[in-house]
């Protein structure tokens, strides 16, 4: 039929040039961004299962990297701890020698240098730290377990055992130990809720307003902890398979850690003395050697694993939601081929009806 009305050849072209250009959209728009899925309506099955994927494998990156400042941590306890021993080598020379009549009255000038190497021992087990965490001295890990108070929290270096905290004249005070062991220390009560950080002890308190007043019983924040946990992988048994732990390590001259404490060299009787403890610090400093290098052989294990994992995990992302960049391209082609072919068509089919004046004249 000859019609000026509606020409369907013209809007037959038409809607074929708005698909097609929908289709050139859509192809530029993955060339361009690199992916084969930009909204829900490109894939929405294959968008959520990326999405898990990439939530996935953000996560087993953090934790290699967590894998790897876990193994920087224990690289610095081993350093204090191999240093230590090396003490504690000298100090039995030390004793050895004094347990000799041949060293006649240099006794003096040996206890002399034992009595710094313990010194050394402590300075160092305070000072080994990651991060403000002391690695060494058996407070690694603790934190509050327990007590009467609610408000409690811990800072680095805290050890386990139980706080007293109280107050009066305004002033609170947080203790720790008895007798010639008992350490308090005093801070002056903020009007109101306060924090109070007791760093000498590393304990930090927080006393809602009107919680703890003068005249109130002593409270007690009860301080433990047995080891700290590295999460090394994330395969979603986050309570175990996904850690690494570590024993606390306690070098520390107290009856708690190395027990050399109090020890000296000024006789051959105490010589004696000293030797046996300290063939047992020994043993217990090559434990902690043992404990340590355990956890770094097993993180490092870890690591390796986790990267393959990682590896494999973005893999199957990208085979999910990246662009086939060949295909994408051979996409593009063949829309813009056909949006201008369509616009060659809609320019023949709007002539084809001129056709019709002929017939008018």
């Amino acid at each position: 039929m000859a019609s000026i009305q509606t020409n369907i050849a013209a809007n037959q072209a038409t809607r074929n040039i708005t698909t097609s250009g929908l289709g050139l959209d859509r192809q530029i728009n993955k060339l361009s961004s690199g992916f084969r899925i930009n909204r829900s309506g490109d894939d929405a099955a294959g968008l959520a299962i990326a999405n898990k994927l990439r939530a996935e494998g953000r996560s087993l990156q953090q934790a290699s990297r967590n894998a790897a400042q876990a193994n920087s941590m224990l690289q610095i306890a081993d350093g204090a701890v191999n240093t230590i021993s090396g003490i504690l080598d000298r100090m039995k020379e030390l004793a050895t020698a004094s347990n000799s009549s041949s060293i006649g009255t240099q006794r003096t000038k040996l206890d002399a240098e034992f009595q710094s190497l313990l010194l050394e021992i402590n300075r160092i087990a305070a000072t080994t730290q990651y991060q403000g965490s002391a690695l060494v001295n058996g407070t690694l890990g603790n934190a509050v377990t327990g007590g009467t108070y609610a408000g409690q929290s811990t800072l680095n270096g805290a050890a386990s055992g139980t706080y007293t905290f109280a107050s009066a004249a305004g002033v609170a005070t947080l203790s720790f130990g008895a007798g010639a062991t008992l350490v308090t220390q005093a801070i002056t009560m903020p009007a109101g809720a306060g924090t109070y950080n007791f760093d000498k002890l590393g304990v930090s308190v927080t006393n809602a307003a009107g919680y703890l007043v003068d005249g109130v019983n002593a409270q007690t924040i009860i301080v433990a902890g047995t080891a700290v946990n590295f999460q090394v992988s994330s395969s979603g048994a986050y309570a175990g398979n996904d850690l690494v732990s570590l024993a606390q390590v306690n070098l520390t001259t107290a009856s708690t850690g190395l027990n050399v404490a109090g020890l000296d060299v000024l006789s051959a009787a105490n010589a004696q003395t000293a030797l046996s403890r300290l063939d047992t610090a020994i043993d217990l400093s090559n434990t902690a050697i043992g404990t340590i290098g355990a956890a770094q052989s097993r993180i490092e294990f870890a690591s390796a694993n986790v990267a393959t994992v990682t590896q494999n995990v973005l893999a199957a992302e990208s085979t999910i939601r990246d662009a086939d960049m060949a295909m994408e391209t051979t996409s593009f082609t063949k829309y813009q081929i056909l949006q201008q072919a369509g616009i060659a068509m809609l320019a023949q089919a709007n002539a084809s009806a001129q056709s019709v004046l002929s017939l008018l004249r």
